[in-house]
């Protein structure tokens, strides 16, 4: 399986989290405050820690729920992501569903970084 770190399109890599913590809180963190303080960091410094998108023709999964929230708090158009290809199965319960258009995206921009 391949894996890469790459920039995408914010809105595409947004279409994959399994919640909009503007809206879903979570039960480890105050969501509100905590949003508030990494719109801080990430609108000085950017994002440090790349997003992890891992997927396949069927499904994907984020990881940085609260890191893409911000992203688009904030404007950015393109965020750093860590690729990685999976296999068909198992497929997690909060995988979404992969669209065809994403699908050749991400394994374009896989190809594109061993190059």
């Amino acid at each position: 399986m391949q894996s890469a770190t790459v920039q995408l399109p914010t809105d595409l890599v947004a279409r994959y989290r399994a919640v909009d913590r503007e809206v879903v809180g979570s039960a480890l963190v105050d969501t509100a405050a905590h949003l508030d303080r990494l719109t801080s960091d990430i609108g000085q410094r950017g994002i440090l820690v790349p997003l992890d998108l891992r997927f396949n023709r069927a499904f994907a999964i984020l990881d940085g729920n609260h890191r893409i929230a911000v992203a688009l708090r904030v404007g950015l158009e393109r965020v750093p992501v860590a690729l990685q290809q999976l296999p068909v199965l198992p497929r997690p319960g909060h995988a979404k569903p992969m669209t065809d258009t994403d699908y050749r995206v991400l394994m374009a921009a896989l190809e594109a970084s061993e190059g």
